[in-house]
């Protein structure tokens, strides 16, 4: 199953790819992934996953881990661009990931995605880079620990973050054209699914 370079970071070869590494470089650290959640994680062959990532091993970006039967996988933190190729796909791919351990714990979440450009190039839609992310938080949080959260994510994924926060009912609603629009645009999902 091949797929094209990743509108978002088409220095990779397929969209695939990108997925599989970003899903192993933005894992918690210390917590290796064996290859049917990595199939599983990035939607794509276990075949595909197991020939990717012997590749990554060979050029010395991933180390693997047999416990039993199964063989987990981790980014190899000693190699020498470990903390470059990390940086790199963190600041386009990680958005979602590095929100949602942003958000994750803060009460009176329902839900929150991506939306706008960064949602649009993640699901594959060729224009411009992103110059922010768009963040939509449905619920009743306390704003301020939502803002801190995008304030603290900036940082790590060099850009600004930008929250939208709604109650249930103003997104169910949707009676502005901006919420009309967010609605039929893509969304990637932060906290739980967007309804």
């Amino acid at each position: 199953m091949r797929s094209n370079a990743p509108p978002l970071l088409p220095l990779f070869r397929s969209a695939a790819q990108a997925r599989i590494l970003a899903s192993i470089f933005l894992a918690p650290e210390g917590r290796g992934q064996s290859l049917a959640d990595l199939a599983r994680a990035t939607g794509t062959l276990a075949g595909s996953v197991h020939r990717e990532v012997e590749r990554l091993e060979a050029a010395g970006l991933v180390r693997s881990e047999r416990i039993g039967r199964t063989r987990l996988i981790q980014p190899d933190t000693d190699a020498p661009i470990y903390d470059d190729l990390r940086g790199l796909i963190t600041k386009t791919l990680g958005p979602a990931a590095v929100l949602a351990r942003a958000l994750a714990g803060l009460p009176g979440i329902d839900a929150a995605a991506i939306f706008g450009s960064w949602a649009a190039r993640y699901r594959g839609e060729p224009g411009d880079a992103p110059a922010d992310v768009d963040l939509l938080v449905i619920g009743a949080p306390d704003t301020g620990a939502i803002y801190a959260a995008c304030r603290a994510s900036e940082e790590e994924l060099g850009r600004p973050v930008n929250a939208t926060i709604l109650s249930h009912d103003e997104w169910t609603e949707r009676d502005s054209g901006f919420l009309k629009t967010v609605a039929r645009g893509p969304l990637v999902s932060v906290v739980g699914e967007v309804p």
